[in-house]
Protein backbone atom coordinates (compact mmCIF):
# COMPACT_ATOMS: atom_id res chain seq x y z
CA UNK A 1 0.00 0.00 0.00
CA UNK A 2 1.26 3.30 -0.77
CA UNK A 3 0.85 6.38 1.38
CA UNK A 4 -0.21 9.53 -0.53
CA UNK A 5 1.58 12.51 0.41
CA UNK A 6 -0.23 15.02 -1.86
CA UNK A 7 -3.61 15.09 -3.00
CA UNK A 8 -5.55 16.77 -6.34
CA UNK A 9 -9.26 16.55 -5.70
CA UNK A 10 -12.00 17.77 -9.34
CA UNK A 11 -15.18 16.48 -10.73
CA UNK A 12 -14.59 15.27 -14.08
CA UNK A 13 -18.30 15.75 -15.69
CA UNK A 14 -17.54 13.04 -18.79
CA UNK A 15 -17.26 10.57 -15.69
CA UNK A 16 -19.40 11.82 -13.25
CA UNK A 17 -17.51 11.65 -10.46
CA UNK A 18 -14.71 12.77 -8.89
CA UNK A 19 -10.88 11.79 -9.63
CA UNK A 20 -8.07 12.06 -6.78
CA UNK A 21 -4.65 13.02 -8.35
CA UNK A 22 -2.25 12.06 -6.22
CA UNK A 23 1.26 11.92 -5.28
CA UNK A 24 3.18 9.11 -3.22
CA UNK A 25 5.64 9.53 -0.97
CA UNK A 26 8.53 7.85 -3.68
CA UNK A 27 6.90 10.88 -5.87
CA UNK A 28 5.12 8.38 -8.32
CA UNK A 29 1.75 9.59 -9.43
CA UNK A 30 -1.26 7.62 -9.20
CA UNK A 31 -4.89 8.52 -9.55
CA UNK A 32 -8.04 7.38 -8.11
CA UNK A 33 -12.07 7.45 -9.24
CA UNK A 34 -14.59 8.15 -6.10
CA UNK A 35 -18.00 7.73 -6.98
CA UNK A 36 -21.16 9.85 -5.94
CA UNK A 37 -22.22 6.72 -3.67
CA UNK A 38 -19.07 5.99 -1.76
CA UNK A 39 -18.54 9.63 -1.42
CA UNK A 40 -22.04 10.76 0.07
CA UNK A 41 -20.87 7.76 2.62
CA UNK A 42 -17.77 8.97 3.29
CA UNK A 43 -18.13 12.37 3.83
CA UNK A 44 -21.18 11.29 5.92
CA UNK A 45 -18.76 10.00 8.43
CA UNK A 46 -15.75 12.79 8.08
CA UNK A 47 -18.47 15.31 8.86
CA UNK A 48 -19.32 13.74 11.87
CA UNK A 49 -15.39 13.12 13.14
CA UNK A 50 -14.72 17.23 12.06
CA UNK A 51 -17.20 17.92 14.54
CA UNK A 52 -16.69 15.86 17.44
CA UNK A 53 -12.51 17.22 17.12
CA UNK A 54 -13.42 20.66 15.74
CA UNK A 55 -12.64 22.22 19.68
CA UNK A 56 -9.14 20.60 19.17
CA UNK A 57 -8.53 22.29 15.58
CA UNK A 58 -6.06 25.28 15.78
CA UNK A 59 -6.62 29.45 15.14
CA UNK A 60 -4.20 28.88 12.01
CA UNK A 61 -5.02 25.50 10.12
CA UNK A 62 -2.13 23.82 8.17
CA UNK A 63 -2.81 22.20 4.80
CA UNK A 64 -0.82 19.64 2.08
CA UNK A 65 -3.94 19.50 0.52
CA UNK A 66 -3.71 21.56 -2.79
CA UNK A 67 -5.95 24.49 -2.92
CA UNK A 68 -4.96 26.59 -6.31
CA UNK A 69 -8.75 28.22 -6.39
CA UNK A 70 -7.45 32.02 -5.75
CA UNK A 71 -10.02 31.56 -2.60
CA UNK A 72 -8.87 34.66 -0.18
CA UNK A 73 -12.18 32.94 2.83
CA UNK A 74 -10.29 33.96 6.04
CA UNK A 75 -10.40 30.44 6.65
CA UNK A 76 -8.12 29.56 3.72
CA UNK A 77 -5.56 32.31 4.25
CA UNK A 78 -3.27 30.03 5.84
CA UNK A 79 -3.07 27.79 3.11
CA UNK A 80 -0.40 28.70 0.44
CA UNK A 81 -1.28 28.11 -3.03
CA UNK A 82 0.62 24.87 -4.64
CA UNK A 83 0.72 23.35 -8.32
CA UNK A 84 -1.68 20.34 -9.56
CA UNK A 85 -0.62 16.75 -9.40
CA UNK A 86 -0.60 16.10 -12.84
CA UNK A 87 -1.24 12.58 -14.04
CA UNK A 88 -0.08 10.81 -17.40
CA UNK A 89 -2.45 9.90 -20.34
CA UNK A 90 -1.30 5.83 -19.77
CA UNK A 91 -1.85 6.08 -16.39
CA UNK A 92 -5.47 4.57 -15.52
CA UNK A 93 -7.05 5.89 -12.47
CA UNK A 94 -8.43 2.63 -10.20
CA UNK A 95 -11.83 2.53 -9.33
CA UNK A 96 -12.09 2.87 -5.27
CA UNK A 97 -14.90 0.63 -4.04
CA UNK A 98 -14.13 1.00 -0.36
CA UNK A 99 -12.87 3.39 2.19
CA UNK A 100 -11.42 2.12 5.15
CA UNK A 101 -11.65 5.68 7.79
CA UNK A 102 -8.68 4.99 11.01
CA UNK A 103 -9.60 7.65 13.49
CA UNK A 104 -6.93 9.06 15.49
CA UNK A 105 -7.41 11.85 18.61
CA UNK A 106 -7.26 14.56 16.11
CA UNK A 107 -6.32 13.01 12.76
CA UNK A 108 -7.38 10.22 10.93
CA UNK A 109 -6.15 7.87 7.72
CA UNK A 110 -8.58 7.01 4.43
CA UNK A 111 -7.29 4.19 3.09
CA UNK A 112 -8.82 3.28 -0.16
CA UNK A 113 -9.40 -0.22 -1.73
CA UNK A 114 -10.30 -2.02 -4.38
CA UNK A 115 -11.73 -5.48 -4.52
CA UNK A 116 -10.50 -5.99 -1.06
CA UNK A 117 -7.15 -4.39 -2.08
CA UNK A 118 -5.98 -1.72 -0.19
CA UNK A 119 -3.77 1.07 -2.63
CA UNK A 120 -3.54 3.80 -0.89
CA UNK A 121 -3.86 5.86 2.24
CA UNK A 122 -3.71 9.33 3.10
CA UNK A 123 -3.28 11.08 6.03
CA UNK A 124 -5.44 14.53 7.31
CA UNK A 125 -5.16 16.46 10.79
CA UNK A 126 -8.65 17.40 11.64
CA UNK A 127 -7.66 20.64 9.60
CA UNK A 128 -6.87 19.47 7.05
CA UNK A 129 -10.06 17.39 7.03
CA UNK A 130 -12.28 20.60 7.30
CA UNK A 131 -9.91 22.25 3.94
CA UNK A 132 -10.49 19.37 1.89
CA UNK A 133 -14.55 18.54 2.78
CA UNK A 134 -14.90 22.03 2.07
CA UNK A 135 -12.99 21.81 -1.45
CA UNK A 136 -15.27 18.59 -2.17
CA UNK A 137 -18.11 20.71 -1.41
CA UNK A 138 -17.58 23.28 -3.82
CA UNK A 139 -16.78 21.06 -6.37
CA UNK A 140 -19.98 18.67 -5.51
CA UNK A 141 -21.98 22.29 -5.32
CA UNK A 142 -20.60 22.75 -9.20
CA UNK A 143 -21.15 19.26 -10.21
CA UNK A 144 -24.87 19.28 -9.73
CA UNK A 145 -25.02 16.82 -7.02
CA UNK A 146 -27.98 17.32 -4.50
CA UNK A 147 -26.01 19.04 -1.40
CA UNK A 148 -28.96 18.10 1.43
CA UNK A 149 -26.44 15.70 2.89
CA UNK A 150 -23.79 17.77 3.90
CA UNK A 151 -23.70 19.90 7.27
CA UNK A 152 -25.38 23.36 7.34
CA UNK A 153 -22.22 25.12 8.48
CA UNK A 154 -20.53 24.52 5.02
CA UNK A 155 -23.71 24.28 3.16
CA UNK A 156 -24.13 27.87 3.92
CA UNK A 157 -19.89 28.87 3.14
CA UNK A 158 -19.76 31.58 0.69
CA UNK A 159 -16.68 30.02 -0.74
CA UNK A 160 -18.53 29.08 -3.68
CA UNK A 161 -19.20 31.90 -4.79
CA UNK A 162 -16.08 33.14 -4.28
CA UNK A 163 -13.97 30.20 -6.48
CA UNK A 164 -13.21 30.59 -9.99
CA UNK A 165 -14.24 27.84 -12.37
CA UNK A 166 -11.10 26.00 -12.80
CA UNK A 167 -10.19 22.89 -11.57
CA UNK A 168 -9.75 23.22 -7.18
CA UNK A 169 -7.07 21.37 -5.94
Amino acid sequence: MQSLKKVTSEFVETEDRFRLSALTTEDKAVAFWLTQRLLTRLISHLSKQLELGSSELGNKPKIQEDNNSGDTKANHESFAAQSAVKIEKKCKPILITEVDVKFGKSSLTLVLKSDNKSYASVYFSLSELKQWLEILYTLWHRAGWPISLWPQQLRNSTSIKEVSTNTIH
